[in-house]
């Protein structure tokens, strides 16, 4: 056999490297300055979308040339992009992607290490270390604690009630499974995020587990309510596994009562878990941190920097009060991955505290943005959101022909345009529908829908740093002047 050759294709050489990233660091920097004036989002259709990205595309046997590559990205970027960074862009509960984390991105992209190990990503399982520390700490969690980075809060809701589940279901669940001991029951608020519903689905729990509860005239979930729920579930054969709370709910930004559901979940022996995916940098902040006491007391804790710290996606994280139940949940000893005991002792293998072997390097975007930026310039932006909020709930308040649904808790208002005259229920339910659709189609402003209490509410989330008055003011002259045309048209 003769020796084979040096096949270099695909390894470019750093000059070739960095052309290519020049270009692309261009076009990033040309949205950036074009951003303000585009609109939020475009008008064309799915069919359009992919006729314009994708006829006629499919993966060459030979390279395309670095113009024509560039050409179909700005196509992507400009033409057909959702433009989630503008801030006119108040829909759900979606970040900007701080500007620092970009760049980390590409780095940790460029260096591509596998944090399932530590020996394949030292550095990179450090900082990952840190960062979770660091959050806990903010959070009111003890030292100790433990986390993890994952893709989204609903992989850490999911996370975080396989440990409940495998910590207290009272027998080997990870060996015998779920159907070995009685039913399992997780109580919830009715306004508690569905991803609860999918990790009880997941879990083997079934669906019908999760105890969707009555809220007060907040929409907060009741304490006694809760207990009550799990005396009628005793009392069936029913063991009671989790109480989950919401730090900042999905339609509203609600914080539930946590310090009285600690003592719920206490008291009957639950797990406590606390969604905070959006509100949890909210808790981190001084002033606003007496809305979530009580988080300190969660067994675990789900928290999204990627929402309202705006970094880029996906940089969700679990965290745990008691490291030994969850890497209890998850750990495993595959023969091929054994290493020295000695050197392993001091060691973070992070594939024995996940589902994931193979991770990315999720947290260096946030480590890089929170050196590059300081956290008393996240603490105060959130507390300007919090501003932005009073002042839009302010101008709905001010104005004759707008109806405020809800108080807001932190930084979501949801509101309905209600014109002169007796109008009912269904009238204007339907009307607010088209209005938010007529608003989004515009493309100044692009909020969301929520349903209060039955009526249908035009909802919008004010977490983007490129957001100020002038957006939030806008989206209110948008929404009377859709309200009164549409409303005259019938």
């Amino acid at each position: 056999m003769e020796r084979p050759e040096p096949l270099p294709d695909l390894d470019w050489t750093p000059d070739r490297a960095a052309e290519f990233g020049q270009s692309a660091l261009e076009l990033w920097t040309e949205y950036l300055r074009r951003l303000p004036a585009m609109p939020v989002t475009h008008p064309h259709t799915p069919a359009q979308t992919r006729a314009a990205v994708l006829a006629g595309r499919d993966v060459p046997d030979k390279p395309l040339g670095d113009d024509e590559l560039l050409d179909h990205l700005r196509t992507v970027v400009f033409e057909h992009g959702a433009q989630t960074g503008h801030g006119g862009f108040m829909a759900f509960i979606t970040g900007a992607g701080t500007v620092p984390g970009a760049p980390a991105a590409l780095l940790a992209a460029g260096i591509n290490q596998n944090l399932g190990g530590w020996p394949l990503g030292p550095a990179a399982t450090e900082i990952e270390n840190h960062v979770l520390a660091w959050f806990a700490a903010r959070l009111g969690l003890p030292a100790q604690s433990s986390g993890a980075f994952v893709t989204g809060g609903a992989t850490a809701n999911l996370m975080a009630l396989a440990v409940a589940r495998d910590a207290l279901a009272g027998w080997d669940v990870r060996r015998d499974g779920v159907s070995a001991g009685p039913p399992l029951a997780i109580y919830a608020s009715d306004d508690v995020h569905e991803t609860v519903d999918r990790a009880a689905d997941l879990l083997g729990l079934g669906t019908a587990a999760v105890r969707r509860i009555a809220t007060d005239d907040r929409f907060r979930l009741r304490p006694d309510a809760v207990a009550a729920a799990i005396e009628r579930d005793l009392a069936d054969g029913v063991r009671p596994l989790a109480v989950v709370a919401t730090a900042g709910t999905t339609e509203l930004g609600a914080i539930d009562p946590l310090e009285a559901l600690a003592d719920v979940a206490r008291e009957h022996g639950c797990w406590f878990h606390v969604d905070a995916a959006y509100g949890g940098p909210a808790a981190m902040v001084d002033e606003l941190r007496p809305a979530f006491a009580g988080i300190e007391r969660a067994d675990s804790i789900t928290c999204d920097p990627h929402k309202w710290l705006n970094m880029p996606i996906s940089a969700s994280l679990v965290l745990f009060r008691d490291p030994s139940r969850h890497v209890a949940a998850f750990t495993l000893q595959p023969d091929y991955t054994k290493l020295d005991a000695e050197v392993e002792s001091d060691m973070m293998l992070r594939y024995q505290w996940t589902p994931q072997f193979t991770r990315p390097f999720d947290a260096l975007p946030v480590w890089v943005s929170l050196l590059a930026q300081g956290w008393d310039a996240s603490a105060r932006r959130i507390r300007h959101d919090v501003e932005l909020a009073g002042w839009l709930h302010h101008l709905v308040g001010e104005h004759d022909e707008l109806e405020a649904l809800a108080d807001p808790e932190l930084s979501i208002v949801c509101f309905r345009y209600v014109p002169p005259g007796p109008h009912d229920a269904a009238y204007l339910d339907d009307l607010n529908e088209r209005i938010l659709y007529a608003v989004q189609r515009a493309g100044r402003v692009y909020p969301s829908n929520a349903v209060v209490a039955g009526r249908y509410a035009i909802r919008a989330c004010l977490i983007s740093y490129r957001t100020e008055a002038e957006h939030v003011e806008a989206l209110v002259d948008d929404v009377v002047a859709h309200g009164r045309r549409l409303h005259a048209e019938g």
